[in-house]
């Protein structure tokens, strides 16, 4: 154990032996490097002057700054806004328009072609913009967005509104209002006609409505007094109600 002890101390002596020179010759090294920079500098000063010594640093100054890499600017323009679906026809002048764009990005809202609105996303890339006041008719709704660079996406899908606050046309043909009907056989058939497109409803019971508006519907009828109440609503949402009353007795 002794001599395994003595045999390690002696390696280890070696070892620093070694690493004293290493840092040695490395301290003669660089003192000769400075030493030799030192005289450089010197010959310098006398033969070139101090102008060349200042042209010289700013040379080892531009050639370190050259290594610096350099901010490059934002040039992609952010992906075109996506908005909320909507209602094809609306009896409202005014809309909301809901969508998502890059976040911190400033949309243009566009109403046939002409900025309406203009709203900043938040941090989840959503924004919001209440009260799009429509013109009657047809509107064709698009967004832009541009992100803080100042660049700009390509236009967003196009949503198309019509803006209708007319109430449909209705006309019921058969059976006149207070007509009496008599017999085993209660059944009768409502007809009418409104405009082409409108949905209609008989005593809250959806009516098959046909080509140009035209719609019929059979109904069977208690004892006594039958009130009827026919009702038209176009796509837009506007409503027209008649109510007429016939009368049945077995």
């Amino acid at each position: 154990m002794g001599r395994q002890f003595e045999s390690a101390r002696q390696l280890m002596a070696i070892r620093r032996s070694r690493l004293a020179r290493k840092e040695e010759a490395r301290s003669i090294r660089q003192a000769i490097f400075y030493g030799g920079l030192t005289v450089i500098l010197a010959f310098a000063l006398i033969f070139l002057g101090i102008p060349a010594l200042i042209k010289m640093a700013v040379f080892l100054g531009n050639l370190r700054s050259s290594s610096i890499p350099v901010e490059t600017k934002d040039v992609i323009p952010p992906s075109p806004p996506r908005m909320k679906p909507l209602s094809e026809a609306t009896n409202s002048a005014q809309i909301n328009i809901q969508g998502f764009a890059e976040p911190g990005s400033t949309v243009k809202i566009f109403l046939s072609g002409i900025v309406k609105a203009e709203t900043i996303t938040d941090n989840d890339g959503m924004f919001t913009y209440t009260d799009i006041k429509l013109t009657l008719g047809k509107n064709e709704i698009y967004t832009l967005a541009t992100d803080a660079a100042g660049n700009t996406s390509q236009e967003s899908g196009r949503l198309v509104i019509f803006y209708d606050d007319v109430a449909p046309n209705l006309e019921v043909s058969e059976p006149p209002d207070g007509k009496e009907f008599f017999g085993p056989e209660s059944g009768i058939k409502i007809k009418g006609k409104t405009e082409e497109g409108a949905t209609v409803y008989i005593n809250g019971r959806l009516a098959i409505v046909g080509f140009e508006g035209n719609f019929e519907y059979p109904l069977n009828l208690s004892q006594g007094e039958n009130p009827i109440k026919i009702t038209a609503m176009d796509k837009a949402g506007n409503q027209t109600e008649k109510e007429i009353k016939v009368n049945y007795t077995l």
